[in-house]
């Protein structure tokens, strides 16, 4: 009877040693992991910008030729296609961006810009980004010469059957700068963002020496100034 006495301390001791698991306790709960970093990110929306070029008369395709009024700025569909240079880091990262703009001003004069860059990104909170980035332009200026052009077998556009292969011909002129842009992000889900950016382009080589006819006078179409823009991406 002594023994069995002097053994049940004994068990009690060793049982408040002995650990949680092994005592038939649950083991904590795992915390779920983060999602991974995006790689990819596709971006479409629109942005304000100066576009500035005096009045001018433009040939139409009918031989005849009309006035184009003066501007000082226009509303341009962006997008573009980033690339996450750092994989598997976290959200302050570095970033390629390749931007393209499409200026809304009408077929009289037109202009498409692309926007190749590097940015970095600072996390502010876990869904709140601030991107810094430097970027370089093409833009290309064109505007009409009222000739008309017919696309002949081989050529791109070329349909045989039920095609219209007719075309307006256009004079073009490219103007090469760089610029820079600070942008807020905020996401929205895993994989929707949105995000609001402002900068500045300023273009070296300028778009300037258009004649669109031979009595009028050349002008210069001007993309230099401040822009701002939003943009909804598609992270991947």
């Amino acid at each position: 009877m002594s023994v069995t006495r002097a053994m049940r301390p004994l068990g009690l001791l060793v049982s408040a040693c002995l650990p949680a698991p092994a005592l038939g306790a649950e083991p904590p709960l795992e915390q779920e992991a983060p999602p991974p970093p995006p790689q990819l990110a596709v971006e479409v929306g629109g942005t304000l910008s100066p576009m500035r070029h005096p009045a001018t008369e433009v040939p139409t395709m009918r031989s005849r030729v009309k006035t184009v009024s003066a501007r000082n700025g226009a509303a341009r569909l962006s997008g573009g296609i980033h690339f996450n240079l750092l994989r598997d880091f976290d959200r302050s990262d570095w970033w390629w961006t390749n931007g393209i703009d499409w200026y809304l001003a009408g077929g009289d004069v037109q202009v498409l810009a692309l926007r190749p860059g590097l940015e970095k990104r600072f996390s502010l909170t876990r869904n709140v980004t601030l991107g810094v980035s430097a970027f370089g332009s093409a833009a290309e200026v064109s505007l009409p010469t009222g000739q008309i052009g017919q696309a002949q077998p081989g050529d791109p556009g070329y349909s045989p059957i039920g095609g219209n292969n007719f075309y307006e011909g256009r004079m073009r002129k490219w103007g090469f700068g760089a610029g820079g842009l600070a942008a807020v992000q905020v996401r929205l889900g895993r994989y929707v963002h949105a995000r609001v950016h402002g900068g500045y382009t300023h273009y070296f080589a300028k778009t300037d020496g258009l004649q669109p006819t031979p009595e009028a006078e050349p002008i210069a179409v001007s993309l230099d100034g401040p822009f701002a823009g939003a943009l909804l991406g598609l992270d991947l």
